[in-house]
Order: C-alpha cells, then structure tokens, then sequence
C-alpha cells in the first residue's frame, strides 16, 4: 500500500474477504502488518579468532558474588587472586543484586569476582577489558592490579590490559560496585527524600568481554553518510565519510595503508565500484585518526519502514599488502532535518509517535537478557512505536542494534533528571554529565535509529544557572557531533515558555500532563499554542505524557473543577479496571488536542510498562509483569497508521459471503497524527465463529 503527499486522505485501499455464512471478519485498522518483521539474528560481536581481526572472550556468565556493607573488601583483599570466594554466592552477569530477596533494597559495596583462562595466542596481541555497564561506581583489578574507577551506570568503558593479563593461565577479575544515591552523582538524589524515579539497580548489569587484537589496529569508526535527495526517500547518491581511529601499541612504527570498502547488508556485495584508500604512518605507542571519504550511487535509504543497512569494512594493511587489521562497523543512509516547524525524514514531512520503556523487569531489574528486551520491542513495534526516547539513560547494545533493524528512531538521554541550580552549577557534575554524553555518543554514533540526542530531564531550567548548563551542554554534545539536533525535556513549558532554556535546543521536548500535575485538562491546546508562538520555526515533540493514578499524592493541590482532572477515588486501587479507564481516556483526549497541532512532529507516552520505583508508579500500558491493561488496545487503535473507513458484508449466496473492508491512511497531516507515506504495508485479515470465537480462515 502506498500513499502519498496532500492527498492521503483521499486515498483508500478496498479488498474482498469470502466468509462461510455464520462466521465473523475481524480486521483491525491497528492491526495493520508492519512491513518489517524484527524476527532477527543480532551480530555477534565475535569476528574471528586471527589477529588480523578483534576476537572476544565472553566474560559473562558465572561470577562470584558478596555484599560488603561494612566497607571491609579492600582492607581485607577481596580483589587479590589468593582471596578464598569459595563462600560467596554464584551468580550469573548481567546480574543485579536488587532482584535477590535478601538484598532488593541494598544499597551499598558489593564485589563480584571471576576467574578465566586466557588464551596462549594473547601473548602477542593488544588486550581490552570492556564492562558494557556497571551500575553506579566501579573499582575494577586484575590479577591483583588495580586498574582504575569507572562513574555512571548505563556507559560501556574499558581498560588495556596487555600486560597484565596471563596469557595460557588462570586470571582473576574483582570488581567493587557501589549503587547508592547520592546529590552529587548521575542520576542524582535531588535532597532528603527524593531522588530520580527508578530504581539504582546494582551490579554488572550488562556483559563483559576481553577484546583481542593485532597490536597494530582500527581502534574505532565514526561513519557520516549524508544522502543527496532527488525526490522524498530517493536519492542519487550518497557521500559517506569515516574517521578511522588507528592505534600503534608496538615499539616501532608501521607504513601501512587503510581501505575501506561499503557492503549492502542484506546481500554482502559491494556498493561501491572503487574502494577509497590512504597511505599512513603510525608511530610508536601512538594514536593517529585519519579519514576516508567515498560515494554510494542510486544508495537504498534507511527509513522506519524500511530499515536498509549498509557495513563499512576497513582494512589495514602493511606496505607490502600484509593484513594487520580489519573491522567493520554497521550504519544507514538517512536524513534528518527540522525546519518550518516540521520534522522531515528522507525529505517528507512526518508525525510520529511512540512509547518509553524502562529497562527494567521483576526478575531481572537492569540486568535483562535479550529475551525480555527483544519481547518489550517487538510488543512496542506492536503498538507502532517508530519514535521513543528510551527513558532518561543510555540503553543496552541489542536494543541500539534492534532499533536500526526494526526501524525505531531513538532520541538517546543520559541520566541528568530533575537537577537543581544548585547542582547545575557544581563543576563535578558538570564533569560527570560531559563524560556520559561522550560515553553515549561514542558508543551509539553509528546506529542510524539515533536521530537526535538529549542532554536531561526537567531540570530547572528557568534559572540561570539552568541556562548555562543546557547552553553549554548542548554546545558541547555538538562540539562532539554536529550533524544532529540536540534538545533536552522540559516539563516547564506550561507558563511563559519563552523563559525556558528550549530556546537553546534545536527543536522541543515538552513533558506535558495536563488533566493531572500539568493543570487542567483544557489548558494542553492553549499550551502548545504558546510555545508554537515562542519559537515558530521549532518543532515540538512531546516528550512525555501519561497517567499516574495516585497523581495527587505527590502534588497536593486544591481542584476547583473536577470534570478538568483525571481523578481516581482514593479508595480504588491504582492498578484497577477504574484506574486503566481514565488512563485510555486521557490518551484518546490528549491525542485528540495534539493532532490538531501541526507544529507537534511527534507524540511520546509514558509509559510502557510498569517499572520498579520508590514512588510506585502505575504508568504502564501493561504491568511489570507485561500482562496487557485496556489502555494498550486504545493506544495501539490511537497510533495506527491506518483507519478502516467502512466494512461492509454481502447477504450469504450458496452459504458464502463477501466483506469489503476500505482502508485509508491518517491524513491530512496538518490534522492527523501519526501521519508519513505507507509503502509496503501488509493486510492481515482473520475470520472467526461468532460463537466461539475459533479462527477458521486467515490471510
């Protein structure tokens, strides 16, 4: 199905279903088949064994596991390889120990020990000691060397281990890991009694892994690819650019040359009829970053719809030809762009829409497998999730990689939630936020799905010193990369928006909830209004909305109009029928304001699941134990794509009759959201019994 420009509304799509009499056609508009199946295979991460290419020892798995509550560890050698562990629990990483029930509330030391064998080959290769994520502050040895302290829970880092790791024996990893709260650390307690709303789940909560290469080696690949557009998701060409980080570890220096080659993902080929390639010198110990610049011809574009992914494969090679190294890094030819208060995408003006979701489940907390992820996101793409802001922190490698294979944008955060002035102006945190947004944006560059980055979450941004932070860190993310807009949430959007500090973001987020905190429920358009006459060339994303059905309980204030508040009785449960009631309520209302504003390019609910928090929150459109509410069917039927505009069925014949359902896709877009051309769509029809409801024909 394909739909296009100014006239999607007019356009309808009319098929025939021949149904035994008795029998009932279901055909949901929501239901409407994504062109994508996300029913993929993620990368390994393991390329080969050679040294002519980075192999990886998977750390993961069975550790040894203490809490140390009275600080002793060090004093008493946990991290020495003599130290007897034979005590202390087994567990498995990624692990938490906030999902054990005796520890769901620690919040404290705890160490984690491993012992592995090294293979013989590591002797004369490059070692790296990576942790994906240690939550909060980590203290890492090896072999009874200390290696030094990572700070911030969700950010891959690494030590260089060459010469220390045992190459043919036994080593021993010990990791000393603190989750608690603290004001001056990120996410950060704000004072006594509140802190960021999810839990400081503790741990080695994503996996580990020692990296093993030549000593002469492509230490990392930026890839800018910039489409030339021809006409709306076609382009003629493609021009790609790549900062090749090379690195020397030997003692000498090496003449050698770079090349670099585009693969089409999906076939293997080269999309390239030359491949470029530079001529280098890497001196001794030495870090050298160079760049290779290329064209695609007639590039496939990637899109939400259609996610096409290309690989970029680099070779160094010394001047004789030898291979010393080779890597390849994954990313998509797209365009961005914000101007006249719209969002465009591949050159089409679009309105997306989409959900968050919290890492984090009952039995697992921060430390998923790719089960539970992998279930969460295609639910989410369920429910045409195309757009989300994955919380308020980084998120884990599989995600990024499902979210460039399943078409979902990504608008990336690090965890700088609700901040004072107070702290925004302490040079400490202000170190520490600069250091995970150059985590984050090292470790995500790539993945197409990133099309914009934000720097918090409702700080305080009204006051000076709320004007400073997000100038500067805005600034400083661009410093990092220029070529993506860079916003930062506001819920400080209600009243006066012209104050706010959005006037340094390339484009809105606004945390809006309106009918509970936000104010009365009428007031949204008003609004939006205002910030639409603030800053007219700026498009607006809500960044949050969403129901709390114990609302009141965190801001007491006096309701004058009832029939203007979403307000559930203090009797009934926040996680009842009543409760889920107003949730669908408030989302067919709010949607209903928000497709009215074509200034608004996208709309984003709080949230998807119910999560762990020391507030409680009941937001989910399914509960931690992913068991759907009402209020997932509602959203799914409020962000379809398409609508079915009439069904309708013929008298039976010779016990067989015929439905016809029209189909149309939302539009205008100036009225309508969400709103972008459909190509490609899949129509899933199911006739079942009136009766009994068994399915006797699909198609």
């Amino acid at each position: 199905m394909s739909t296009m420009g100014e006239d999607r509304h007019k356009q309808s799509l009319a098929f025939s279903v021949a149904a035994t009499v008795g029998l009932m056609l279901f055909c949901y508009a929501s239901g409407f088949g994504h062109p994508h199946t996300p029913g993929w295979t993620p990368m390994s991460s393991i390329v080969s064994g050679s040294t002519t290419s980075t192999s990886s020892q998977a750390l993961s798995g069975e550790w040894r596991f203490a809490i140390d509550p009275s600080a002793i560890g060090r004093t008493a050698g946990w991290f020495k390889p003599s130290f007897d562990d034979a005590s202390w629990a087994t567990v498995t990483v990624p692990h938490t120990w906030n999902v054990m029930p005796d520890y769901a509330d620690y919040a404290g030391l705890a160490w984690y020990r491993r012992r592995f064998a090294a293979p013989a080959t590591a002797r004369d290769m490059h070692l790296r000691l990576r942790f994906e994520a240690v939550f909060y502050l980590a203290h890492v040895w090896l072999n009874g060397i200390y290696l030094g302290v990572h700070e911030g829970g969700y950010t891959p880092f690494e030590f260089d281990v060459t010469e220390i790791v045992n190459a043919g024996a036994e080593n021993l990893i010990a990791v000393q890991v603190d989750n608690r709260r603290a004001t001056d650390r990120i996410p950060a307690t704000l004072y006594a009694g509140w802190s960021y709303d999810w839990w400081n789940y503790g741990g080695i909560v994503r996996d580990v892994e020692l990296y093993l290469s030549g000593r002469a080696f492509i230490a990392q690949q930026r890839v800018i690819a910039v489409p030339h557009l021809v006409a709306a998701h076609q382009a003629d060409r493609a021009t790609i650019t790549v900062t090749v980080g090379l690195r020397n570890a030997l003692s000498h220096a090496i003449d050698g040359v770079l090349s670099g080659d585009v693969l089409d993902d999906a076939t293997g080929h080269s999309a390239l009829s030359s491949q470029p390639s530079l001529s280098v010198t890497l001196p001794p110990g030495e870090r050298l970053d160079v760049q290779l610049a290329t064209t695609v011809p007639q590039p496939t574009l990637w899109h939400f719809d259609r996610p096409h992914l290309y690989r970029w494969s680099a070779a160094l090679r010394t001047a004789d030809g030898a291979v010393l190294h080779t890597a390849d890094v994954q990313f998509g030819i797209r365009s961005v762009a914000l101007k006249d208060a719209r969002l465009y995408f591949n050159g089409e003006p679009v309105r997306l829409v989409g959900l968050t979701r919290h890492a984090d489940s009952p039995e697992h907390g921060l430390a998923e497998p790719l089960t539970v992820m992998a279930a969460d996101y295609a639910d989410l793409k369920t429910l045409n999730t195309v757009l989300t802001r994955p919380v308020h922190y980084p998120q884990a490698k599989f995600i990024m990689e499902y979210a460039d294979r399943a078409g979902i944008l990504f608008l990336p955060e690090v965890p700088v939630w609700q901040l004072t002035a107070k702290q925004m102006a302490n040079p400490h945190i202000r170190a520490l936020v600069r250091q995970q947004l150059r985590e984050m944006i090292t470790a995500h560059w790539n993945h197409p799905s990133v099309f914009a980055w934000s720097v918090g979450n409702e700080v305080q941004s009204k006051t000076p010193a709320g004007h400073e932070f997000i100038r500067d860190m805005i600034a400083y993310v661009k410093s990092l990369d220029p070529t993506r807009p860079v916003g930062f949430a506001s819920n400080r959007l209600d009243r006066h928006p012209e104050t706010d500090a959005t006037a340094f973001a390339d484009f809105v987020m606004m945390n809006q909830y309106f009918g509970t905190w936000g104010g009365p429920k009428d007031e949204l358009s008003a609004a939006l209004d205002a910030i639409h006459a603030a800053w007219p060339d700026k498009p607006i994303i809500i960044s949050e909305y969403g129901f709390e059905p114990r609302w009141q309980r965190l801001r007491k204030r006096p309701i004058l109009r009832r029939s203007q508040y979403y307000l559930l009785p203090e009797d009934v449960a926040a996680d009842s029928e009543a409760a889920d009631v107003l949730r669908r309520q408030l989302i067919v209302d709010q949607m209903a304001v928000m497709r009215q504003k074509p200034f608004l390019a996208g709309a984003i609910f709080w949230t998807y699941q119910d999560y762990r928090t020391p507030t409680d929150y009941k937001m989910g459109v399914v509960d931690a134990q992913r068991r759907r509410r009402g209020s997932w069917r509602t959203l799914r039927d409020e962000y379809a794509p398409v609508l079915i505009d009439s069904v309708s069925v013929s008298p039976p014949a010779e016990s067989v009759q015929h439905a016809v359902v029209v189909l149309r896709a939302r539009g205008p877009i100036e009225r309508d959201m969400p709103a972008y051309t459909l190509r490609g769509y899949r129509l899933h029809w199911t006739v079942a019994g009136k009766k009994d409801g068994r399915i006797v024909s699909e198609g």
